[in-house]
Order: C-alpha cells, then structure tokens, then sequence
C-alpha cells in the first residue's frame, strides 16, 4: 500500500484494518456528511478504546461521534457539552441537526449560547438561511432579547465589519440575505420593551439600506415609533422631542395623496443622470445626513481620499422644488406612544403655562396631543383647555382646525365631570369647525352631561338629538349609573337605540 495516496474513505474495507497502521489523514480527504454516512456503520463496531485513539489521530472523525450522539443520546446537555468542547472539529450541517432540535424544543437560551460560542469561535462555521429563518421566528415569538442582539450583530450589523478599521466604506457590507420587514419590526419591538433605541435605530437603518420609506410607509411609521418609545422609555425627553419633531414632519395625507414624495424622488433620479455624465455631484442629499456621516468626512479629509457612501441616494423625498415632503399617510394618535405619554405626563405635573409653550416649540406642533393628554392625566383639564385657546399664537400659520385636532377635545370631555368646562370645550370646537361637531367629540360630550347630577333634561336632549341625528351609525356606550341617569332625565318616554350598556 502506498501511504502517501489519497485514500477515499467510502473503498475502505474496514476500519479495524486501518487503525491499526499509521495512515496519514491529509486535508485532500475532507470528512463530509456522506462520508461519516459510509464511516459509520465500521466505526461503531470497533472498542470504545479504538474509536478514541482513531480520534485522537485524526479529530474530525469527531463528526462520526456527534452522529452517533445525536441518533442514540437521550441527554441533550451531553450533546450540547461535546459540541462546545469539539466545534472547531465538527461539520455545520451535523451542529445544526442539533440545533434544529433546540429550536422545536424552545430551548432558544441554548441555541441562542451555542450558536454565539461557535460563530465566534469557528469562522468556518455557517449556518443555513432556513435555519436563520426558524431562529429568527423563534426570538421573535418568544421575545427573547438575547436571541434579537445576535440576530442584530450577524445579520444586521455583522460584528466582523468593525474588526478592520475602514476609512472608504461606511455602511455595513456583510449582509448574508435580506431580513423582512415584518420581522425587522418584531425585532425593533424586542430591543424598545428591553430599552435598547439604538439598536432600533440601527434596523431603521437597515431598513432604509434596502427598503422604501414610501411603498412601507407603515412599516416605515411602526420603526420610528419603537425608536421615540425606547427613549422615553429611558426618560431622554430631549432626544424624544427630537425624534417625534422628524416623526410629525412625515405624516401628512394631503401631501402623500398629491404624490408629491414620489415626484421629488424622480428628481433626485435625473439629477443623478446629469452627475454622472457631467461628472460632478450638484445635489444636497440632507434627508442621508447623520452623525457619522460627519465623522467618516472627517477621516475622508485627514487621508486625503474621498468617501464611498452607499445609502445617499437612497430614501430621498426633498428636492429643490418641493423642499421636504411627508411620507406616511395618516395622523399621529396618543395610543399609538404610550411611553412617551407617561414621559411628558411626568413632566408637565409641574410645569406652568410659559414652560408647556416653550416644550411645544421644541419640537413638531403635534406634540400637543401629548402635552393635553399629560395634563388630563394628572387632572389639569382646565389648564389643558388654556393650553389648547394659546397655541394659534406660537403656530399662526397653521389653522386652528389643523392644529388641534378631535383627540385634544376628546381627552378633555373625558377628564372633567364639570358641565361648565364641558360647554366651553364644546363651544371653542363649534369655533374652530364652524358649528359642526365629530361624533366622537359628542359621545364625549353626552357622557359628561350623564355622569354629572346636575344635568337637566334640557342640556341633555340636543346633544341626544344631534348624535342619533348623525350621518354615522355610531354606538354609545354607557356604564349602569350613565344609563340610570339617563333614565331618570328621559322619564324612558324614549328608546334611544343607539345607547348600549357594558358593564
């Protein structure tokens, strides 16, 4: 026999035979998963003693072993022991047997553990996407914060992109597939409920890397939403205000219905075509500037070079005609910020009228939903009224009917019991909406006058009239004593059908 030939390991007549010479085992003949298929059978039949001196010789029959684990081994933690102790050795696709089987057992804490030791340890290490796939449906399922840092750190933000020092390339190049959208969100959400905005806002990165603002607006909406609540969630009502002054700015239904996002983004597409023939860049891209846009044109300058930006042409919505234009059709509701509710109800306790004026300009003029709900909320609703009566003066260009919106009266009504404040609420949105009145704006209004001992029949019976009067087929709901209130006013010389009662 010659030593020095390849030697296939599926012509082996027995191992037994071969253990017992010094057969070199080269790189020339890899262990495969269809050669610890044909090894296996001749491999179990020899003693424990042979097969572990086999190993010591050659340590990726290690893979054989594993095999043999996985189809007899009861006990996952001894499977899970060797492949931490023998990785570097061991085949991906017998590893991920193993961790196929974590996953369907929702043992995610050690999938989450062994895949962090092995694709830190072993770089010959892969995982397959479908794989990815299964982990990725599991973190998000089981919001395991863990499992969402190492998805961010792999597949999002791969870790091995810092570890070379690069003054041309900004933007993470190490992007094995595209994560969907609607996992991007689940995972946002993990990261905002554990208080980690900046890993949120390292997937509305991604996401505007591969993604459009204006076709996924409401995904778009959804990201930058879990981004504001992270930091209100860390009490940053600084960086918060800041955020929801960009988040404002991108909602308007009239500008998104006119396209007029779509029209600048076509711009910016043949001004790119007169750049590249005249060689030159004329355009400001001001909606792709970020901090480290900052520090990398620093760098730029210091080694005399010129950057490569990947994303500035990307996500661009403001040109020169039409300046900055919204993207996301639709309004902002209190419900939809519940952490930066309580932040700015925290601070607005304490704060005197001067001071709520002052926390309104800091940021977009919506915030003022905000500003009512936090005063509703520690039982200022007289206060929050003023505030409401004051805001034409800080925003004169805006209409009131544009700038206080259904929600503010609403959160209001909803505050007070007191008749008199409840009329003048009503009478300065009759003001604003030239006698016209929201449904919702009236159920409110009704469910004041019945929850108040000192409401007659007469202040009671317009607003009924006008509700069952309505266009819309709306429904009001009233708790017991709201509905023996009602009674007792009516004298039930009237079935109003549209009055329902919960409990």
């Amino acid at each position: 026999m010659n030593i020095g030939c390849r030697i296939r390991p599926r012509k082996l007549p027995h191992l037994r035979l071969y253990s017992q010479m010094k057969v070199p085992w080269s790189i020339q003949t890899p262990i495969t998963p269809k050669t610890v298929t044909d090894i296996l059978p001749h491999f179990v039949q020899l003693p424990i003693e042979e097969q572990d001196a086999l190993i010591e010789q050659h340590p990726k029959l290690l893979n054989v072993q594993l095999q043999i684990m996985l189809y007899s081994e009861p006990d996952s933690l001894k499977t899970f022991k060797f492949i931490c102790k023998y990785g570097q050795h061991l085949q991906s696709e017998f590893i991920q047997i193993f961790v196929y089987n974590l996953l369907l057992s929702n043992n995610l804490k050690a999938t989450t553990t062994l895949l962090h030791q092995l694709l830190h340890e072993n770089k010959n290490f892969q995982i397959s996407n479908e794989l990815w796939a299964l982990y990725m449906d599991k973190v998000c399922c089981m919001g395991d914060y863990l499992g969402a840092t190492l998805i961010y750190h792999e597949l999002i933000d791969d870790v091995k992109f810092y570890e070379e020092t690069s003054y041309l390339v900004q933007t993470n190049n190490l992007i094995p597939f595209l994560i969907n959208e609607s996992t991007l969100v689940a995972l946002a959400g993990i990261f905002r409920n554990n208080k980690d905005p900046s890993r949120v806002g390292g997937i509305i990165q991604y996401f505007r890397r591969f993604y459009s603002f204006l076709r996924s607006q409401y995904i778009y909406k959804s990201l930058l939403i879990l981004q504001i609540e992270s930091y209100a969630e860390l009490g940053y009502l600084e960086q918060c205000l800041k955020l929801f002054a960009a988040f404002g700015f991108n909602h308007n239904q009239s500008d998104v219905k006119r396209n007029r996002a779509l029209q600048a983004g076509w711009e910016n597409v043949h001004k790119r075509h007169e750049n590249i023939k005249t060689n030159k860049n004329s355009s400001s891209y001001k909606d792709s500037k970020y901090d480290l846009d900052i520090h990398q044109n620093l760098l730029a300058e210091i080694c005399n070079t010129e950057l490569f930006n990947p994303i500035s042409h990307r996500n661009v919505y403001s040109s020169s005609k039409t300046g900055r234009n919204p993207v996301i059709n639709g309004s902002i509701s209190v419900n939809d910020l519940p952490a930066l509710e309580a932040l700015i109800t925290e601070k607005v306790a304490t704060m005197e009228m001067r001071e709520l004026l002052h926390l309104t300009k800091m940021s977009h003029q919506s915030i003022n939903l905000f500003i009512v709900a936090g005063l509703c909320n520690v039982n200022k609703p007289h206060m929050a009224l003023q505030y409401l009566k004051t805001l034409s003066h800080i925003f004169p260009t805006i209409s009131r009917k544009n700038l206080i919106k259904n929600q503010n009266f609403v959160c209001i009504l909803h505050a007070t019991k007191e008749i008199e404040l409840a009329k003048e609420v009503m009478n300065y949105y009759r003001d604003i909406h030239n006698d016209y009145i929201n449904v919702q704006v009236l159920q409110a209004h009704i469910l004041v006058l019945l929850s108040n001992e000192c409401t007659t029949v007469s202040d009671l019976t317009p607003s009924l009239q006008m509700f069952e009067s309505s266009h819309q087929q709306a429904t009001l709901f009233v708790d017991p004593d709201q509905y023996e209130r009602l009674c007792e006013l009516t004298h039930n010389t009237k079935n109003y059908d549209f009055i329902h009662v919960h409990s």
